[in-house]
């Protein structure tokens, strides 16, 4: 086991803990805030420093795992997943298309073309390749794709109520009927899920070893936006991700290899044909 994206991973854990018990203490007890921090200097610094922080350590934890497993490979992969979906938002942003209209702020960072912040696409990879070697596990092919693309819209489920409405991360441009989002978000996120985790069956094929920190690095990923629901009451949005969660594992866990099969049947053994298995 490499120790360097686990200690890469450990400092976002450490933001994300961080985040959710400051944001969970002080606004529970805004008394104790004025007595810490008066003002709120740092209250207010903490949600760009510690979102920064977060994308920064999830994103080279991710890297790290698949440069030290795939090498060249591994950095095409990661060049491919980080153009494409920045291309996916840079069109989001100015034209409205796939996920709906609207605008970053500035809390994130410096920006692509002042549109898109830079660690934007840096979190699409992040829990894109925790997605493709989760699903990995499962299936394969086709089959890896659809449930990694299933994983993305989870966690999205979570993410746009927490960043878009608890925080001010990015702004729609007209309210929808999730928390502010609209509907065809979803369809966006599915659509440039579904590329992406397609880029990296081609290029990475075969992800290997164990999802111990795939695993990980998704679940700190999805705790923080997770917290941020559950700590304002969103419970829609817990149950439908939650909910989503479980119902891509009960589906494609049937699908989970036997000695001597290949698991997805003939559709993933053509994928994987045309795709140079």
């Amino acid at each position: 086991m490499n120790v360097i994206p686990w200690m890469l991973l450990s400092i976002q854990a450490l933001i994300v803990i961080a985040s959710l018990a400051g944001y969970g203490i002080f606004t529970a007890r805004p008394d104790w805030l004025a007595q810490v921090d008066p003002g709120a200097r740092f209250f207010v610094w903490a949600f760009h420093g510690f979102a920064v922080g977060n994308m920064v350590f999830g994103g080279l934890a991710a890297f790290a795992d698949i440069l030290l497993r795939h090498r060249v490979r591994g950095l095409a992969a990661f060049a491919a997943v980080y153009l494409v979906s920045l291309a996916s938002e840079l069109a989001g942003t100015a034209f409205g298309v796939p996920f709906g209209a609207y605008a970053y702020t500035s809390l994130l960072g410096p920006k692509w073309l002042d549109s898109v912040p830079v660690l934007i696409p840096l979190s699409w990879f992040t829990v894109s390749w925790a997605a493709w070697r989760i699903a990995h596990v499962f299936v394969r092919g086709l089959a890896a794709v659809a449930f990694g693309t299933w994983l993305l819209v989870a966690w999205d489920l979570l993410l746009d109520p927490a960043m878009s409405k608890v925080t001010s991360y990015w702004v729609w441009g007209e309210s929808g009927s999730y928390y502010g989002m609209p509907l065809t978000n979803l369809a966006g996120w599915a659509i440039t899920g579904f590329v992406l985790l397609a880029a990296l069956a081609r290029l990475v094929p075969r992800p290997g070893g164990g999802a111990r920190l795939a695993a990980a690095i998704y679940g700190v990923n999805f705790l923080l936006p997770l917290g941020f629901c559950a700590l304002n009451g969103y419970w829609m949005a817990v149950v439908a991700a939650l909910g989503s969660l479980g119902a891509g594992f009960a589906l494609f866990s049937r699908y989970v290899p036997t000695a001597g099969s290949s698991p997805g049947g003939s559709l993933v053994d053509s994928y994987q044909d045309a795709a140079g298995r």
